[in-house]
């Protein structure tokens, strides 16, 4: 399924054979199909978006579109513009069922703001720390995102 030369393909399934979870075969179909059908630029966005998004880029350099387009596909919510308990914004999105969770998410060193990982459970974040379009990326874990968007 894909118009790479059969020599780069044999390079990937290679590739994918030593490392198989880190998925190098199905990334680059995905950016290839993207690109297909999108456009290079579009494709470029959005591979950009899926690191900084998973911790593997830098949040603050999506756009409020990227951004918002994202999250809004991801559990998320709507919150008053003003700081919050980074537990009580864990379990408004969805990514903790209560308090507690939220709590030993963030005790095992598995909940992030904006890929940064919050150490205190006393930890707050507000409008001061939104990302483009008043959104923050909230993760629990390496796989599970959701976003809060601080109301204007």
């Amino acid at each position: 399924f894909s118009l790479k030369p059969p020599t780069e393909i044999v390079g990937l399934e290679a590739d994918s054979a030593a490392r198989p979870a880190a998925r190098i075969a199905q990334r680059a179909l995905a950016l290839e199909l993207t690109a297909l059908i999108h456009g290079d630029a579009e494709a470029l966005r959005v591979e950009e978006a899926s690191r900084a998004l998973f911790g593997r880029g830098d949040s603050a350099t999506l756009d409020a579109q990227t951004l918002a387009a994202a999250l809004t596909e991801a559990p998320h919510s709507q919150v008053p513009a003003r700081p919050a308990p980074v537990v009580d914004l864990l379990v408004a999105c969805g990514l903790c069922d209560s308090k507690g969770a939220a709590r030993r998410a963030i005790a095992e060193g598995g909940a992030y703001v904006n890929n940064v990982r919050v150490t205190d459970v006393a930890a707050q974040a507000g409008p001061d720390d939104a990302l483009a379009g008043g959104w923050l990326l909230l993760r629990r874990g390496k796989r599970a995102i959701g976003g809060v968007r601080f109301a204007d």
